[in-house]
């Protein structure tokens, strides 16, 4: 029996009892289309778990490292700081940095730019808060009408796309000016949109119904991939763009559209919700990581696209953001329950975080090796 699919990001959990549709199912003598279950002695080890009394009281929807801190925004209308300490017996956990930070809307997407310093809040509003952290400084940028999904920050203009079809592109004339809109609003013809990449000299916007490409230089759409699912999610790597879609589909594009790979739905991986691409730290390949509903992430080696496994974080808990953590095989992970975990990538048989000596922080200066 399959089981229900929600097709808003913000629907509520699925009911209790209900299972993705094809886990457990299928010959136990097969190996499964999305590899291998991870467990202890795979390779892969979760260092953290956050504990229910901390955190956020809804659905965690978006993370993002900023120098030495990881923030989450999520639907409680709260912005959280968090840092990495050491924690008993070697381990590693996060203690809060600073209050929270309440908002006037949901938190869906967190943009963090290093060379400008800016950290940018998209808002179920439309508003886009922006926080810069040297300077100190704070601006609010109006202009959406519906949700902003998605923010990048492209030679130190901001790039939001956002559900109400708009694609907008945010300047300042001086470093002590506020951010505003830079012309009219691109429009997107392929619906609300959910993700904005750059890739060359072209602008990526995922959304409803496929992907437009802008001409960064004219700001003229180039060209339109049409699509009957809606695109979930994007990443760049290698001059290539992944594109993730909500029914369980990889594509991958080079950078003038022509799809040169497709992953379909398969197995396990029927949906996808989040997506991330690092770094091994023992194997030295790339992995797409993709996270999906109840919880399951699937990660492929690259350029191969073979399976290295999957896992569960949160049951029932659909992964709303996956983190490189660009430390040591470290990644972070935040879900529909409020959920936020780390894992780290190791050596298969590796001793788990306590057995061993860990680093004592991976968002310290040097990564505070012990």
């Amino acid at each position: 029996m399959n089981a229900p699919v929600a097709r808003n990001p913000f629907a509520a959990a699925p009911p209790p009892g209900a299972a993705p549709c094809g886990r457990g199912g299928g010959n136990p003598n097969e190996p499964s289309p999305t590899g291998p279950l991870l467990g202890p002695g795979s390779g892969l080890d979760r260092m953290y778990s956050m504990p229910a009394h901390m955190g956020h009281s809804d659905s965690v929807d978006c993370m993002v490292v900023v120098e030495d801190k990881v923030y989450t925004g999520g639907r409680d209308q709260k912005l959280m700081g968090w840092r990495g300490v050491a924690g008993p017996n070697g381990s590693f956990e996060f203690v809060q940095d600073g209050a929270p930070i309440s908002l006037p809307a949901n938190v869906v997407t967190l943009c963090y730019d290093p060379a400008t310093k800016w950290l940018l809040c998209g808002l179920w509003s439309g508003d886009i808060h922006a926080y810069c952290r040297d300077p100190v400084q704070e601006d609010c940028l109006v202009g959406h009408k519906r949700s902003v999904q998605s923010i990048v920050m492209h030679a130190g203009v901001v790039v939001s796309g956002s559900n109400d079809t708009t694609v907008r592109l945010w300047t300042r004339a001086s470093p002590q000016a506020r951010f505003q809109c830079h012309g009219a609003p691109l429009k997107n013809p392929l619906g609300s949109i959910t993700a904005v990449r750059v890739l060359g000299d072209g602008l990526w916007a995922g959304a409803q119904n496929g992907i437009t490409c802008f001409d960064l230089g004219s700001l003229q759409t180039r060209g339109t991939i049409p699509s009957t699912c809606q695109v979930t999610g994007m990443v760049e790597f290698q001059n290539h763009m992944f594109a993730a879609y909500r029914n369980g589909d990889i594509r991958i594009f080079d950078a003038a559209g022509n799809q040169v790979h497709f992953l379909p739905s398969r197995g396990e991986h029927t949906s996808n919700t989040s997506v991330e691409i690092m770094m091994h730290p023992v194997a030295n390949v790339p992995m797409l990581l993709c996270g999906q509903q109840y919880g399951y992430i699937t990660a492929y080696d690259l350029p191969s696209l073979n399976p290295r496994g999957s896992f569960v974080c949160e049951e029932r808990s659909d992964v709303k953001a996956i983190v490189d953590a660009k430390f040591g095989g470290v990644f972070l992970t935040a879900g529909l329950l409020g959920d936020i975990m780390a894992f780290r990538w190791g050596a298969p048989g590796a001793p788990p975080p306590g057995a061993a000596p860990v680093a004592s922080s991976p968002f310290a200066p040097g990564g505070g090796a012990a």
